[in-house]
């Protein structure tokens, strides 16, 4: 249910603080609360302290009279199980209205005064050490698309990680990883590349009949990693 705030000096990202769900993907049941919580705290962030407060209560009353969706369905106290999209509809049909049981939110009272820090920054050194080449490939096996990439090793670039749904995979990754059709092959240097190295390498997979969908560089930016690492890495 939860929502979550990556909040800096000069920008801020919302997100659900779950994962995806790609096994009920397309089928309208997913419980779109923590998206919906995210939102909220976005509009608290950027001092839309009204409207946050008449969603969050909205969604509290949806709740509070029984309206849930598959996740947390229960028997005796739920009152309708509601689709994804039926879920929405009855938050919004109680925009306006208050919780009487549950503690009604009150950011308009709670937080005062609000400003958006923005800090300029100096320029900083960049450096390209890599490129996160993005294949489709449907029914194989980490191992197996490892074996496929290493032929485009060279001097250069090596393959150094392959993830999906942001975990590694390879090498030595999770076998229970649930995996999609979507990789991110990540091939590094210890060495200053250039955009040259990056062309020749995509030529190389190419090569290997694999279907690259797109590519992410690699930055250091004074020295400090301007990339994140995998979950398992």
């Amino acid at each position: 249910l939860a929502g979550s705030a990556n909040i800096g000096d000069g920008f801020a990202m919302f997100e659900a603080i779950h994962g995806s769900a790609p096994r009920i993907a397309g089928q309208n049941k997913a419980n779109p609360s923590g998206l919906l919580l995210a939102a909220v705290q976005m509009l608290v962030h950027i001092g839309q302290k009204e409207t946050a407060e008449t969603i969050h209560n909205a969604w509290l009353k949806a709740l509070e009279d029984g309206a849930h969706t598959y996740d947390i369905y229960k028997e005796g106290s739920s009152k309708q199980k509601l689709s994804t999209s039926e879920f929405a509809e009855a938050v919004i049909a109680r925009l306006g209205q208050q919780p009487a049981s549950l503690s009604p939110a009150n950011y308009a009272q709670s937080i005062a005064n609000f400003t958006i820090k923005v800090t300029p920054q100096p320029p900083a050194q960049k450096t390209l050490t890599g490129v996160d080449v993005f294949v489709q490939a449907t029914g194989t096996s980490p191992d197996t698309l490892a074996q496929q990439l290493l032929p485009a090793n060279n001097e250069r670039l090596t393959l150094r990680m392959i993830t999906n749904r942001g975990t590694k995979v390879w090498p030595n990754g999770f076998p229970e990883t649930f995996c999609t059709d979507h990789w991110r092959c990540r091939f590094q240097s210890d060495k200053a590349l250039t955009f040259k190295d990056i062309l020749e390498l995509l030529g190389r997979v190419e090569g290997q009949q694999l279907d690259v969908i797109k590519t992410e560089h690699l930055y250091l930016f004074n020295g400090e990693a301007g990339y994140t690492a995998a979950q398992g890495q």
